[in-house]
């Protein structure tokens, strides 16, 4: 739900979710952007707004500030994780990809052809994606392999259209990165999911008993999975 408001001097864009629950500011190339959960009433959302007025006054201008150049996309907002990230693309001498607070700056080489840009671009950020999962992933694996007592090989970071996530005898597991465009409890459980197959590899009663042993959500997870699994994908078309 999304709403045009204003404080003060400052106009701002207030964007609700029942997903959300903590406050975020974003500020971007259109101005202030607030993130509030549903619930949460405007003279709260006003008082953060104004413990915060020096941090968005300065990353205002330094917006300002921003080189202009470049070419507009379809899509300007990604998710990761719990955050979402306002995606901007500039030209300059190489490609690269480069988080900076909640902007994703993807730099695209200026002798990439007009014509092979939007291919290069989803390249560019499914590569990003897949290093942030190989890293976030290796640190979820630990520690629920921790909790359940299991050890594990090996991660692989996958790219399927239709599966979250494998299991091998010899302790390797697979993880799909565009689980990085859901909430880190719907990851978690993918993630619990696969361990547990190193204990039963089925889907045995026995096996689903475990996984809800360790992780009581597993049902709302897959839930999840199964109704966003369309949205859980980059497109610039």
């Amino acid at each position: 739900m999304n709403e045009v408001c204003q404080f003060s001097s400052i106009p701002y864009q207030l964007k609700r979710s029942s997903r959300r629950r903590t406050l975020a500011l974003q500020v971007g190339q259109q101005g202030l952007t607030v993130l509030a959960p549903l619930y949460l009433e405007k003279l709260q959302i006003d008082a953060f707004i104004r413990k915060k007025s020096s941090w968005i006054q300065q990353h205002l201008q330094q917006q300002q500030q921003r080189p202009q150049q470049g070419y507009p996309v379809s899509g300007e907002h990604l998710m990761l994780r719990e955050l979402m990230l306002r995606l901007k693309v500039v030209e300059d001498s190489v490609s690269a990809v480069t988080l900076e607070g909640q902007t994703l700056w993807v730099q695209l080489s200026r002798r990439i052809k007009a014509e092979n840009r939007q291919k290069h671009l989803l390249g560019l950020l499914e590569d990003w994606y897949q290093q942030e999962a190989q890293r976030y992933f290796n640190q979820r694996l630990s520690f629920w392999a921790e909790r359940m007592g299991l050890s594990w090989r090996q991660l692989l970071i996958k790219g399927w259209q239709t599966k979250w996530g494998s299991c091998h005898s010899d302790g390797t597991i697979c993880l799909n990165w565009r689980l990085l465009l859901a909430p880190d409890w719907v990851s978690d459980y993918v993630i619990v999911h696969e361990l547990a197959h190193l204990r039963q590899m089925n889907h045995s009663p026995v096996f689903w008993a475990l996984v809800a042993e360790f992780y009581p959500r597993w049902q709302e997870a897959k839930l999840y999975l199964k109704q966003h699994q369309q949205q859980m994908t980059l497109s610039l078309n």
